[in-house]
């Protein structure tokens, strides 16, 4: 399907008759939450069909979305029938294990983490951990998280929020835990259940690297050496940029010499602020509520710039202040209530992972016997 097309629209693009079009779309309409259905339809679905004017003996999928398709029938009496069909699919529990060679994002997404389960993991981390700072080449990862396979196509089509994660930085090891919290959003752990979330994120972008720092500086366009409010990050244009903390966007527009420029209300303290930015997201906009670590932004060279970067600033009482040195207080620990159950919890949950490092090695002999038993017959 085409933008701005209905399925009506559509299929007479594909030579249907209006009358066998009337009759696909009223059979659509009967099922469960049809008309919803027909509305919700999205760009570039699939329309796959057997005979274009009449489907006697044959039928149309539509591949409604990643996990549902639509069936429609045509019996010898001309009469419709629509059915929605699960695609057959299978839930994994994953672990990845890796070694950092060049930035974190980079080397989860070799290591195969699909993209939104990066960025849930970057957030998470971004808390306690300094990007451009505190990673080496050789530090560690490793992370569980479940996912659907579509067995037909063989392709990850969701992924859940992490069940666990592990840095390792130069032997100084972090562990978070997924622990539902209020209304069963994900909130996560260390193992004595202090909270991993800060009011502000340390970094709100990844795989960067920290060009210009805060402090007197000679301005690179400008030439004469002028006071820098905030810390510049060197990153391809169009890399994202996360929001720093729950806040409300209070500006979203161009902004002079700072180009394309965002600023988030996270309490009636602290703003944040990024500037140069190529574009933003499509649902940031004055007024809108963000969540920290959702992407915001992309990495420009909008305004008075020298070339890609995400200027950063961090505000205080409306006063732009030296990021890397505030302290912020940490979110809602695991109640003492709590703790106990909290603890057997961690305890189910690197049980898990003890049994998934099994499964994988045995995989990995097995893989070794068939490649040795191939080799012996050659």
């Amino acid at each position: 399907m085409k933008k701005n097309e209905t399925l009506s629209s559509a299929l007479k693009r594909i030579n249907f008759d209006n009358e066998n079009i009337n009759k696909i779309v009223d059979s659509i309409i009967k099922i469960n939450l049809g008309k919803r259905i027909l509305k919700s339809l999205p760009v570039g679905m699939i329309i796959d069909y057997s005979t274009p004017s009449k489907l006697a003996g044959g039928a149309i999928k539509l591949n409604y979305n990643k996990t549902k398709d639509i069936f429609v029938w045509q019996d010898i009496n001309d009469n419709y029938f629509s059915q929605i069909f699960l695609r057959p699919a299978k839930i994994e529990n994953t672990l990845v294990k890796s070694e950092i060679q060049s930035s974190l994002y980079l080397s989860a997404l070799k290591a195969g983490i699909p993209k939104n389960t990066l960025l849930e993991m970057i957030s998470l981390l971004g808390f306690s951990v300094d990007f451009q700072r505190e990673i080496r080449k050789g530090d560690n990862f490793e992370i569980i998280f479940t996912k659907k396979i579509d067995l037909l196509k063989n392709i990850i089509i969701e992924t859940n929020p992490i069940t666990y994660v592990s840095l390792n930085l130069s032997g100084n090891k972090l562990n978070f835990f997924n622990y539902e919290g209020k209304y069963g959003l994900p909130q996560y752990y260390d193992e004595n259940g202090k909270s991993s979330k800060r009011t502000i994120m340390k970094t709100p972008i990844n795989g960067a690297r920290l060009s210009s720092g805060y402090g007197n500086r000679k301005h690179p366009i400008l030439g004469y050496t002028k006071m820098h409010r905030g810390l510049d990050f060197a990153a391809p244009s169009g890399t994202p940029v996360f929001a720093a903390g729950d806040g409300v966007v209070e500006k979203a527009g161009w902004n002079g010499s700072y180009g394309r420029y965002i600023r988030i209300r996270h309490t009636g303290t602290y703003k944040t602020a990024y500037a140069h930015l190529s574009r933003f997201n499509k649902n940031v906009r004055i007024g809108k509520r963000v969540l920290q670590g959702k992407i915001i932004g992309y990495v420009g060279s909008s305004g008075r710039s020298t070339g890609p970067h995400l200027h950063y600033e961090v505000l205080r009482n409306n006063k732009q202040i030296n990021p890397v040195k505030i302290k912020l207080p940490a979110g809602k620990n695991v109640s003492k209530k709590d703790i106990h159950n909290y603890r057997k919890h961690i305890l189910n949950i690197l049980n898990q992972k003890i049994a998934l490092e099994k499964s994988i090695q045995n995989e990995k002999i097995a893989t070794n016997e068939v490649i040795n038993k191939n080799s012996k017959l050659n």
